[in-house]
């Protein structure tokens, strides 16, 4: 490959929005495409059954993520172990599959930050091609009609667990309605939650958009376990990349070169190569190759926290229905300057891919609309080295208090005497809780299953046991028997950030030192490059980036392909 133009669109990244570029810019066949992924391939004949399976099953997996990756939550905080996607499909092949998008007034807030072509009809066209929801919701319109790549579904509600129906019945005596389609409205309300699955299997990115017929396409080319190190470039223009695969440094060049790396490390690829801050790159020593202040910088996500609850029999998901979100809440803060629809709250209906799972139902509260930035800044120009991830959350004064707020909506309805009716007990989960924790791998992992069952089956005294061992911090939810409400400092001590970061390669005119990438994700400054994931969002949407994220990449491949998606 070295020294040789490989091809005329190499994309770095094979994630939700990269995998659904190769796909777009390979449809038409005089364009040579490269997709290059640092993690692990799926292919369509052999998608691990822990990707395919419609709980998380794969987020146990350490095969699928940066390996010793971390992050800092707060200022004056340790960094501690957080998990992001290295395995093509990306976040689409391990996420907990909540399928939500954004909302009008998120692209509106796009645009007074200076990110302009988001209309609401060209928004509309994206979805629709990337969406195809099989339940009939909005994005199709009608069955009959074209259908967007990647499928959406729903539970029944007849399959829903009756702990499910009580919150719904104590959220519509708090004013919610129940919603028919929430991604077809702004308004507060409770409603089943959209997953990205058909039903049976995950809809990943790589199982909807490099499937078998786009992969035996001559002009696409997808090579797996290849790390992107730096971009090469000759003046102000990227040429292509320097890459290890299976251990060797290789080249590849390229007309142009679109970074799909994510939040993380498309900033962190771009500073490496010597396109960022000029004062922090040349203090480690990396030449300079276009001065732009933004990248890294406008890191966002959202914080959430959990409340779990031990069920009885009569109150649980059917045991062999694989399902992780099945209900959710969104709701509005109401504080001054504060967006509608800021507050979210989503009901798992089982906490592990084992048969205890059903047995625990968990429920979040998450900010969906923060105001607090980070940054992603490098500890060192090699490229071994991880960056430095800053989430600096609750920094602005606005974010604390609405967290609380959400906190406080999803103990209210725990506290409501229906749903009270339907549990045994209720905790406040530690900060940070990962699906793993309620699972181990191996013949010990299936030991401890069976004996998690036999214990959250038996008397109160061993399930409180058995939460209070295996979950140091684990707070019992105050007011069961009439004490005082949980702290604000016991919720927010349960706070962590979300696997959603956005905003760090932040889309903007030129003249605005933060923006990184104009309206048509070219890197300002910079021929030949693009980005193009959620790094570009100059204001993180008030919804799972998931779906806005394939919004973005189908924008995105028909902007670079001269394709108009306004109505006529």
């Amino acid at each position: 490959m070295r020294g040789q133009v490989q091809t005329d669109y190499l994309i770095v990244g094979g994630g939700t929005a990269g995998a659904a570029l190769a796909a777009r810019l390979s449809e038409r066949s005089d364009r040579r495409v490269m997709l290059l992924e640092a993690g692990p391939d799926t292919p369509p004949d052999s998608i691990p059954s822990d990707i395919d399976d419609t709980f998380p099953s794969s987020s146990l997996n350490p095969q699928y993520f940066w390996p010793a990756l971390e992050a800092t939550m707060a200022a004056g905080q340790s960094p501690r172990p957080w998990p992001q996607a290295r395995v093509v499909g990306g976040g689409s092949s391990i996420m907990g599959m909540f399928a939500l998008r954004a909302l009008p007034s998120d692209y509106a807030r796009w645009s007074a930050a200076g990110a302009h072509g988001f209309e609401d009809d060209v928004v509309a066209a994206s979805y629709a091609r990337a969406v195809d929801d099989i339940d009939g919701g909005a994005e199709n319109g009608s069955r009959d009609g074209p259908r967007g790549a990647s499928p959406i579904s729903r539970l029944p509600r007849t399959q829903w667990p009756r702990f499910m129906h009580r919150i719904e019945s104590a959220a519509g005596t708090l004013g919610f309605p129940l919603l028919d389609d929430v991604n077809s409205t702004s308004a507060d309300g409770y409603f089943a939650m959209p997953a990205t699955s058909d039903g049976n299997t995950r809809s990943s990115g790589a199982r909807c958009y490099l499937t078998r017929e786009v992969r035996a396409r001559p002009n696409l080319l997808i090579l797996a376990d290849t790390c992107v190190t730096t971009l090469r470039s000759s003046g102000h223009r990227v040429t292509g990349v320097e890459a290890i695969r299976s251990g060797e440094k290789i080249t590849i060049d390229a007309h142009e070169v679109i970074l799909s790396a994510g939040a993380i490390q498309s900033p962190a690829i771009l500073m490496r190569s010597g396109i960022g801050p000029a004062h922090a790159l040349r203090r480690l020593g990396i030449e300079v190759i276009a001065d732009r202040e933004g990248v890294g910088g406008n890191l966002q996500n959202h914080a959430y926290q959990f409340f779990a609850a031990t069920l009885p029999r009569m109150e649980r998901l059917a045991t062999d229905v694989r399902r992780f979100a099945i209900a959710g809440l969104r709701a509005s803060s109401r504080v001054p300057d504060c967006p509608n629809g800021d507050l979210m709250l989503f009901l798992l209906g089982r906490a592990s891919p084992r048969r205890y799972g059903v047995d625990i139902a968990m429920f979040g509260s998450a900010l969906y609309a923060p105001f607090s930035r980070g940054a992603v800044t490098l500890a060192s120009a090699d490229p071994n080295v991880h960056p430095k991830i800053e989430f600096r959350m609750f920094d602005d004064p606005r974010d604390a208090p609405r967290m609380v707020m959400a906190a406080r909506l999803a103990e209210r309805l725990l506290r409501d005497p229906i749903v009270m009716a339907g549990y045994r007990d209720a905790y406040l989960l530690p900060a940070g809780l990962a699906v793993s924790q309620f699972n181990r791998a191996g013949l010990m992992g299936a030991v401890l299953a069976a004996g998690a069952k036999a214990v959250l089956n038996g008397p109160a005294s061993l399930r409180r046991g058995l939460f209070a061992h295996a979950l140091p911090g684990v707070v019992p939810l105050s007011g069961q028997n009439g004490n005082a409400a949980l702290t604000d400092e016991q919720l927010l001590g349960s706070i962590a950030p979300m696997g959603h970061p956005a905003g760090t390669c932040a889309m903007g005119g030129e003249r605005d030192r933060f923006a990184v990438v104009d309206d048509a994700y070219r890197v300002h400054g910079v021929d030949g490059l693009r980005v193009v994931d959620a790094s570009v969002m100059p204001v993180i949407p008030s919804a799972n980036t998931h779906l806005p994220t394939l919004m973005l990449a189908e924008h995105a491949a028909a902007c670079i392909g001269g394709v108009s998606l306004r109505s006529r």
